[in-house]
């Protein structure tokens, strides 16, 4: 981010992001503190169909990652960059199949259903005593 605000000096710059804790954290806050002409953006919980990378990375999954094995970090680096030069042969973009007032319902949809079942804290789980 640093980078891309000294790159754009003069402009309000918008960031769009997930709702991953690092993004919401402490840091996070001070830092857009100290830049105040940046804002964050967040998509809706459990929406990462909303994310376009989410959607890249839901491919590879599916057409790649989920199919083959890797031995070392070294095997699976081969891999994604072989995948990456096939899958850049033909590219394509992303299409939107749902227009922006059936997002809208989607996401208001996400909110009633979250707030009528609220997540309940995570019980902890009794240590087994080790055995003698």
């Amino acid at each position: 981010m640093e980078d891309v605000v000294k790159s754009y000096p003069q402009r309000e710059l918008h960031g769009i992001l997930d709702n991953l804790n690092i993004h919401k954290n402490q840091a996070a806050k001070d830092w857009l503190l100290r830049h105040p002409r940046i804002h964050f953006h967040y998509t809706a919980t459990h929406a990462s169909w909303m994310n376009m990378i989410e959607c890249f990375f839901s491919i590879l999954s599916r057409q790649g990652l989920s199919q083959s094995v890797h031995r070392s970090k070294r095997e699976l680096k081969e891999y994604l960059l072989r995948y990456l030069k096939k899958y850049s042969e033909n590219p394509r973009p992303f299409t939107w199949t749902k227009g922006p007032e059936q997002l809208q319902r989607i996401i208001e949809a996400t909110k009633e259903y979250q707030a009528a079942h609220p997540k309940q804290p995570r019980q902890k789980k009794p240590r087994k005593a080790p055995n003698k």
